[in-house]
């Protein structure tokens, strides 16, 4: 349903439409600038008049449109509303004419600027005061949770860009790495350790692929790809042995290990596993621009991979 309620209807304010990464950030000050906001609106003076309060029920009215903007609210959806309208009967919605309201009651010399009618008051301190009721529940009720930072790396990064910790110029020769390497920064932040693996080694075979197809100049058949394969082609290109070894690391202590399912990885193996999977791309990446190609002979297609 798209957003089309117009002010002035009985639900004025629209809940986000979120879409695209499954984790919203928000600011959770902008809770306290709506309760300094709101607050007030609860204890409004019997005799108060227009000027007393249009700035700031103009001001709170605004808060609660910041507050749906930025975040789902259900249970206080209604009340907000409620909230909303009552303010509205009173105060335009649009400054200019908030202001001009202003000036036409207590510009008048000869009339002075008459008390707001008793239900118009009412209306909004009720308003506010089952709004602030409703929120207290929702809010208490809320799915918001801390999450406990992963050694030195920045949580915000890790959720939503992890492919940051991996330089520009090299993941551009790799991006299709990146999904794979965001996913395995989501895992390694909630502790799905053992998945962290399995991205990274998803990763890791891509960035070998390309390096060996660079120094061969062909495809590597379907049924032949495996990280035992790779290295003795490798091998037989004279390959950089720094990359040859860090490869056969991998493979021995990580990769073939994950492959077993009574094998999992720890928080803190997710951990070191991540940074090690990051130095090795960045170094084959960084030996594979500087290599030009060779030839090897690659297994027939119906050749049984080595491990």
């Amino acid at each position: 349903m798209k957003n089309k309620l117009a002010l002035g209807a009985k639900f004025p304010l629209v809940m986000p439409r979120r879409g695209g990464l499954p984790v919203i950030k928000v600011s959770e000050f902008k809770l306290y600038e709506l309760a300094i906001a709101v607050h007030p609106l609860t204890t409004v003076p019997e005799h108060a008049k227009y000027s007393d309060v249009w700035y700031a029920w103009f001001t709170a009215r605004t808060e609660l449109q910041t507050l749906f903007h930025h975040r789902q609210l259900n249970f206080c959806y209604e009340a907000a509303n409620k909230l909303y309208n009552a303010i509205t009967v009173v105060v335009p919605t649009e400054w200019q004419e908030a202001f001009d309201k202003l000036l036409g009651l207590t510009n008048q010399q000869d009339t002075p600027e008459p008390e707001l009618q008793f239900i118009q008051r009412h209306n909004t301190v009720e308003a506010a005061k089952e709004f602030e009721t409703v929120l207290r529940t929702e809010l208490n009720n809320a799915n918001t949770y801390f999450i406990d930072p992963k050694g030195a790396h920045d949580t915000s990064a890790l959720l939503v860009n992890a492919s940051a910790h991996i330089p520009k110029h090299i993941l551009l020769e790799v991006k299709e790495i990146e999904q794979d390497i965001d996913q395995a920064g989501r895992c390694l932040l909630f502790d799905n350790s053992t998945a962290v693996g399995f991205h990274l080694m998803r990763a890791i075979e891509t960035v070998i692929y390309k390096y060996l197809k660079n120094l061969s100049g062909k495809d590597t058949p379907v049924k032949s790809r495996s990280w035992g394969v790779y290295i003795k082609a490798l091998k037989k290109l004279n390959a950089e042995k720094k990359v040859i070894g860090t490869i056969e690391h991998i493979k021995d202590t990580y990769r073939n290990p994950i492959l077993h399912p009574e094998v999992s990885l720890t928080p803190d193996d997710a951990q070191v596993l991540f940074g090690l999977a990051v130095s090795a791309i960045v170094q084959i990446v960084g030996v594979m621009k500087a290599t030009k190609g060779a030839t090897i002979a690659f297994p027939a297609t119906g050749t049984i991979a080595l491990p």
